[in-house]
């Protein structure tokens, strides 16, 4: 079997990639920024203490494994870069990394542009690299999560445009195939579930899967940004999420892939088995 270094174990996608690759008989490291991280990590699994700002730390976590999972915070070049030094120095030529479908939406957005840039950078190493498009996530969903408890209301600036909501556990899962199987450097897959959602919508599906009222609220981008403003989010920070969610209200990420299912030949999940996963999340 072969081993795998997944970067952003502990995150959405590196916690759902690292139980598939286990359980498939794979060896597994995780590279996680302390010691105290690890204690989030499945049993078994290797741990691996460094940082994406430090080149060394990744050279020493890339060592002697056949593949790398990818991910960032923030699409940072510089990290990339050293990436890309320290898989060259290791000997590892494949590297899937998690994308966004920001990335060839049409006007790109402010955050796309961002990971596009980052992208070619991996593009240009010469590596083996796989990118996953990613749609928005619905674990994204979370994020609602303090105004339902606190008013029972969702505040939502992308209505009525359509995203495609993908559950993490399925871009994991190509992540692993991408990562275990030949043919696949130089592609780059959309991922997204089966539904085309407004906000609205996913909101119904999640009050429904609860059994109570959850209310809708519209706002507009520029009020959405204002507000994260006022509660201390960075001005650039807002500025390119406002600009995000006029996109997303155009309805320009309503595009459906067929990805997820092609590459691994299993539908991915709805949105409404997601909410019944993590119903308990809401409570």
């Amino acid at each position: 079997m072969s081993s795998f270094l997944v970067i952003g174990a502990t995150g959405n996608v590196g916690s759902a990639l690292i139980p598939q690759l286990h359980e498939q008989g794979h060896h597994v490291r995780a590279l996680v920024r302390s010691a105290s991280r690890a204690e989030l990590i499945l049993a078994g699994i290797d741990i691996a203490i460094g940082d994406l700002d430090d080149a060394e730390s990744l050279t020493e976590a890339a060592s002697g494994v056949d593949g790398v999972f990818f991910m960032q915070l923030a699409p940072l070049p510089a990290q990339a870069e050293n990436m890309i030094k320290a898989a060259r120095t290791a000997g590892v030529r494949k590297i899937v990394v998690l994308s966004s479908i920001g990335t060839v939406l049409e006007p790109l957005p402010v955050i796309g542009a961002r990971i596009a840039a980052r992208d070619q950078v991996f593009r240009d190493s010469g590596l083996d690299v796989t990118y996953l498009r990613a749609n928005a996530l619905m674990s994204n969903s979370l994020w609602w999560l303090p105004t339902i408890r606190d008013e029972g209301r969702v505040y939502d600036a992308s209505d009525p445009g359509k995203t495609v909501p993908v559950d993490t556990f399925d871009i994991a899962r190509v992540a692993a195939v991408a990562l275990t199987q030949d043919g696949h450097a130089g592609r780059a897959y959309i991922l997204n579930g089966p539904q085309a959602l407004t906000a609205r919508e996913q909101v119904e599906i999640l009050a429904d899967v609860l059994g109570r009222p959850i209310e809708f609220v519209p706002v507009t981008p520029e009020q959405f940004a204002q507000h994260s403003i006022e509660q201390g989010i960075p001005r650039e920070m807002a500025a390119a999420v406002q600009n995000l969610n006029e996109l997303f209200r155009a309805g320009r990420a309503g595009v459906i892939s067929d990805d997820i299912t092609n590459l691994t030949g299993v539908a991915p999940r709805t949105f409404r088995q997601w909410c019944e996963e993590h119903a308990g999340e809401f409570h």
